[in-house]
């Protein structure tokens, strides 16, 4: 029979295995699941043409990690507007003002814009019947037709970083050229982890960070932003969490 001083030691040893196991568990969950992240942050600025001596007030600031974007883009007046996108959850909100909006992550985010050789999908074809100019992301810069991408050997250096250029040139139905995009031109460092949110949707298409996109219309008018500075930094997972002042308005219908 064992002694109660070799029952105590066997329990001791039973205690210390079950400590150890759950120490090693939540070592485990917190390396799956870490409070910080590593995040890119990229400063852009507006390129639109403003005074002599005055400072472009637009601009548009980007956080992201793979799983995780917030974004804000602020107009000349001063009003903005801020995407939260959980890339693992499928998740999207758009903020104006005290309001978030959750909204259709795969509609939202989808892009009609293809790469060299890509198949193309017919229902976004010139030849689409009863194409009469309306399409369903007003967010995004594709209208009814699609873009193909054209990957140029041309390269600059922007926020110090050397990227490579890639044009995108839109088709559409002779009757919906007016005021749409004709191209976007965008300049890409392929050693950055790319991103993409609902207004640069075709970005997800570029092999790299866009650190310049210039978007120019079939009336001429041009605008973009270009990076002025490009971060590494180290954010809590509630960082991408909305504000507890933020008032979520869930719409019947997403």
């Amino acid at each position: 029979m064992y002694s109660k001083t070799s029952s105590s030691k066997i329990a001791a040893v039973r205690y210390s295995m079950l400590l150890c196991f759950v120490m090693a568990t939540h070592l485990l969950r917190a390396q799956e699941s870490p409070d910080t992240l590593e995040v890119r942050k990229i400063t852009f600025t507006s390129t639109e043409k403003t005074a002599a001596g005055k400072k472009p007030s637009a601009g548009m600031t980007v956080y992201y990690h793979p799983d995780y974007l917030y974004a804000t883009q602020t107009q000349s007046d001063g009003s903005a507007t801020s995407w939260l996108l959980w890339h693992h959850a499928g998740r999207l909100l758009k903020i104006e003002g005290q309001q978030g909006l959750p909204l259709n992550y795969g509609l939202q985010l989808k892009t009609n814009v293809y790469l060299p050789g890509e198949a193309i999908d017919s229902s976004t074809t010139t030849e689409k019947a009863g194409n009469d100019g309306d399409w369903d992301n007003a967010n995004e810069y594709n209208g009814p037709g699609y873009g193909k991408i054209n990957f140029t050997n041309d390269t600059t250096t922007i926020a110090g970083y050397p990227c490579k250029k890639a044009v995108i040139h839109y088709v559409y139905p002779p009757q919906c050229a007016d005021g749409l995009i004709r191209s976007i031109t965008i300049w890409y460092n392929a050693e950055l982890p790319p991103f993409f949110l609902p207004p640069f949707t075709c970005l997800q298409k570029i092999p790299g960070a866009a650190l310049m996109m210039m978007v120019e219309t079939f009336d001429g008018a041009t605008d973009g932003y270009k990076a002025t500075a490009v971060e590494k930094q180290q954010k809590t997972i509630s960082f991408f969490r909305p504000s507890k002042d933020i008032r979520i308005l869930y719409p019947p219908k997403l």
